[in-house]
């Protein structure tokens, strides 16, 4: 009797063992992962005059580890709202383009939407989930500036989970509303 009580004891400290030590190690050695994206952007033209119409084009891919969701954000700084000023010409990425208003709430600091902040511009975001490595995404947009002046365009792209400084591109540079780096087009329209 004393025999079978010490070995079912043993048992279940055994069995503790694995189930609190043993275990849990094996799910924290499982790697993060590290999606890479970066984007090509181009615009048709930097010097147009008012009235007249010229388009950005995003190419976008990811590199390294697949990703959850992949975003391109195209923001225009220099407008309140984006009416029948930009249009969407074409995408391909697997979700539709979301346009974000001038108010409207928003992630900040790469936090994955645990800090927000209100949006000072509108933007566009297209977005794809989830994202292989290797592949590749597009946006065309049709932008007619209502104003003389130089015309801004941010554009971003974020990886989720994101990990690392490599989980959003560009890595460095100027910082948007959001506390996130973008890269800066501009575009002079004249009268």
């Amino acid at each position: 009797m004393k025999i079978a009580l010490v070995l079912a004891l043993a048992g279940l400290v055994s069995y503790f063992g694995i189930v609190l030590f043993v275990i849990p190690q094996e799910y924290s050695d499982v790697p993060t992962l590290e999606p890479q994206p970066i984007f090509d952007a181009k615009i048709s033209s930097n010097r147009i005059n008012l009235g007249d119409s010229f388009a950005v084009v995003v190419d976008s891919s990811n590199s390294n580890d697949a990703s959850d969701i992949q975003i391109v954000s195209i923001a225009f700084p220099n407008m309140t709202q984006i009416g029948d000023n930009v249009e969407i010409v074409s995408y391909d990425f697997t979700q539709s383009p979301r346009y974000v208003k001038t108010g409207d709430k928003i992630g900040y600091d790469y936090s994955g939407g645990t800090k927000s902040v209100l949006a000072q511009y509108p933007s566009i975001e297209a977005y794809s989930r989830p994202v292989t490595p290797g592949a590749r995404y597009s946006v065309e947009l049709k932008v007619t500036p209502d104003m003389v002046g130089n015309f801004t365009i941010f554009v971003k792209t974020i990886a989720i989970p994101h990990a690392t400084e490599y989980s959003h591109y560009p890595h460095s540079g100027i910082k948007d509303h959001q506390n996130e780096y973008v890269e800066s087009f501009s575009v002079m329209v004249s009268q």
